[in-house]
């Protein structure tokens, strides 16, 4: 699945067509709603809308139109304003539906994801809590595994998630956890219990290795020695308490430092890397084939333009639709913003013209 085109009933909106492969959108300063393109297609691809809870958009309707085949195009029409039917409608080619009175689904919410799941043959429960993994705006680059939703959550929220996302069956981690609240609060099953748990904890050790985690582990590697020219690693392991622990950082070397890891902009870069190669291995599902990413470029030690342009051209290579939104005089390499320029640029935003209008 990639996004084709994003548009809206209003023509303060500033309508985007998406290349099949390489997109860049750039800006001239902030404020001008790179981010809040993440947030508006997050938002198409039916998850929530509180940012869009503004008077300034109670009568708008948004269009996205995705390539679910080769042939075969979804669009999803969704209006702001509560209490407003979703409609979809499946086509055989690009096309624009602003006047289209014949949908294929009209209803709520939980109608679309049904008619969704049903026509991707994807799950849209999983569609749905990964996407965030391969549409990264900037305010959920801070870690490569804990999303902001998860900001504040117990571990186990996180860890599920992850353990779902590589392959791992998650219901088995959070039964560890489950395990230890009922020792706590039933001390007459305690016995049982601690059988339980014993057999739940060996259990779960033998399921970090799978041929789906060895292909992730190296297309980590692959992508974190284009980004970073250093060799980066993934790894899944357990803890001394017996809960399982991600980790995704630089093996150290002469050139390295424990402090590198810390570092704001490589924690940015991780977050790229991480996406870029689950979206090379969730490529071959025929799920979700693109990466969206806010800002890459941006960071005070940001040196690693070259490897971030040479990322996105290993993803195209692998069928894999990009969509970078980056301030122009953040890209240093001079024939590298004039090829974007002339090549890839599907838009350009600034105070005179913002995504959204002014409001």
């Amino acid at each position: 699945m990639k996004i084709s085109k994003l548009y809206a009933n209003n023509d303060d909106f500033k309508t985007i067509v998406f290349d099949k492969s390489i997109n860049f959108i750039l800006a001239d300063n902030n404020g001008v709603g790179k981010s809040s393109l993440f947030k508006l297609i997050d938002f198409c691809l039916l998850g929530d809308k509180h940012f869009l809870g503004q008077e300034h958009f109670k009568d708008y309707i948004f269009y996205i139109e995705l390539q679910i085949a080769s042939n075969r195009y979804m669009t999803i029409k969704r209006p702001t304003k509560s209490g407003k039917n979703i409609e979809l409608k499946i086509t055989k080619g690009k096309s624009y539906l602003t006047d289209e009175k014949d949908f294929n689904k009209k209803g709520s919410l939980g109608i679309a994801k049904s008619f969704f799941e049903n026509k991707v043959n994807y799950s849209i429960n999983k569609f749905r809590t990964y996407i965030t993994y391969f549409l990264r705006d900037e305010s959920n680059q801070n870690d490569v595994f804990i999303l902001n939703k998860h900001a504040s959550a117990y571990e186990i929220e996180y860890k599920t998630l992850v353990s779902n996302l590589v392959g791992i069956d998650g219901r088995k981690i959070r039964k560890k956890y489950e395990l230890i609240k009922k020792e706590d609060t039933e001390p007459n099953t305690l016995k049982t219990a601690q059988n339980d748990l014993s057999k739940v904890i060996e259990e779960n050790k033998t399921l970090i290795n799978s041929r789906l985690i060895d292909r992730l582990k190296d297309s980590v590697s692959k992508y974190g020695n284009i980004i970073l020219n250093k060799e980066v690693i993934f790894s899944i392991d357990f803890n001394t308490s017996n809960d399982i622990e991600f980790s995704i950082k630089i093996e150290k070397d002469e050139e390295s430092s424990d402090k590198l890891n810390d570092d704001v902009t490589i924690k940015k870069l991780l977050c790229l890397i991480f996406s870029s190669a689950l979206a090379e291995i969730y490529a071959q599902k025929r799920f979700i084939k693109f990466v969206a990413f806010d800002s890459p470029f941006d960071g005070e030690n940001n040196t690693y333009e070259n490897g971030i342009y040479t990322a996105i051209y290993e993803l195209h290579r692998k069928g894999i639709q990009t969509i970078i939104t980056s301030n122009e005089d953040v890209i240093k390499n001079k024939e590298n913003l004039l090829e974007i320029k002339d090549e890839y640029m599907i838009g350009y935003l600034s105070n005179e013209d913002k995504l959204m209008g002014e409001f």
